[in-house]
């Protein structure tokens, strides 16, 4: 939490440094997210389960055509399409629902976490109402993830609970993925939208697909009109405040999740190897996303809550909450 108020402020000096923008849409954009269960408005706070996932993300337009050759083989909303380029690092940590014994459950969430970088691209079409969006994700997970240094030092800065049982965390292991999406407007009117997608993600890291519709309602850019237009307007722009209610429920199956199951090379620990407590749901899950976003000139502020998919048998469906601000110019 700590180390996500600093970055808030950080981008704050910057917006407020920033020279006034005489676009009519900002080019660069930073956004920070932390998405935990402290943020969540129902339940209990607790560490167990998708305890924490914290991400830094740049985003950037170009004015002429990439030169970078995993750009070149990117897919593109044809020649009128509007693309935005982002690179992210980000760090997923999982814990059990007690984190006060070195012997944790083998029947509970495992102690497991992810540290990866994102290279994406968003390519909007305007006139067509589509967008694609793809990402190769590259990183580690297990013991060269970090999770046990960055969730006992902030553990030890709030005087809470040392978390014990890390030292049976999942071995290092490369995580390598290609995500695809597409997006397509369904219906649209003045302050409501309502659009249809789907994922697909393959790789060493999450095998898997979902189907989904996402509706906004307020006041807010048009969805496919730029990406980073939907969290920033310059001011003297039309929409430079924007205020709106989004959902976002989604139809889910994954059928390999490294993080939770065990790397492909290198697998579970031997503490989690020999038990068949926990096997992997490959069911068609139900989750949802429903929050709200703000935005003001170049500063934007959003709040999510998430009820996850039900990722493993015999563990229940999870609640996190997520809060993100964004700095564009």
């Amino acid at each position: 939490m700590l180390r996500f108020i600093k970055i808030l402020c950080a981008l704050l000096c910057l917006a407020l440094a920033a020279k006034a923008q005489k676009d009519s849409v900002y080019h660069h954009m930073f956004r920070v997210y932390d998405n935990n269960d402290i943020f969540k408005l129902l339940g209990d706070v607790s560490d167990k389960g998708y305890t924490n996932g914290t991400g830094i993300e740049f985003y950037y337009t170009k004015d002429h055509t990439s030169r970078f050759f995993l750009d070149k083989w990117m897919p593109k909303a044809e020649a009128e399409a509007i693309n935005t380029f982002g690179i992210s690092v980000t760090q997923d940590m999982y814990t059990p629902s007690d984190i006060s014994t070195s012997q944790p459950d083998v029947r509970d969430w495992p102690y497991s976490g992810a540290l990866y970088f994102t290279h994406s691209l968003h390519s909007y079409n305007p006139l067509k109402k589509y967008k694609i969006s793809s990402e190769i994700v590259s990183g580690v997970m297990g013991k060269g993830a970090l999770t046990k240094q960055m969730q006992t030092f902030i553990h030890s800065f709030i005087a809470s609970d040392k978390p014990s049982g890390w030292g049976k965390t999942y071995p290092t292991d490369v995580l390598l993925n290609i995500n695809l999406n597409y997006e397509h407007a369904i219906w649209s009117a003045p302050y409501l939208e309502i659009l249809g997608g789907g994922n697909a993600m393959l790789g060493t890291m999450l095998d898997g697909a979902s189907a989904y519709s996402y509706i906004r309602v307020g006041k807010m850019v048009p969805y496919f009109d730029n990406f980073i237009s939907r969290f920033a307007k310059p001011f003297g722009q039309k929409n430079h405040l924007q205020f709106y209610l989004f959902a976002k429920p989604m139809l889910e199956w994954i059928a390999y999740d490294a993080v939770l199951q065990g790397g492909v090379f290198e697998g579970k620990s031997d503490y989690y190897k020999d038990s068949n407590a926990l096997k992997a749901n490959h069911d068609v899950s139900r989750s949802i996303e429903y929050g709200l976003s703000l935005s003001f000139g170049p500063v934007g502020l959003s709040f999510s809550q998430t009820t996850m998919s039900r990722l493993e048998d015999g563990l229940q469906h999870q609640r996190v909450g997520s809060l993100a601000v964004q700095v564009a110019f």
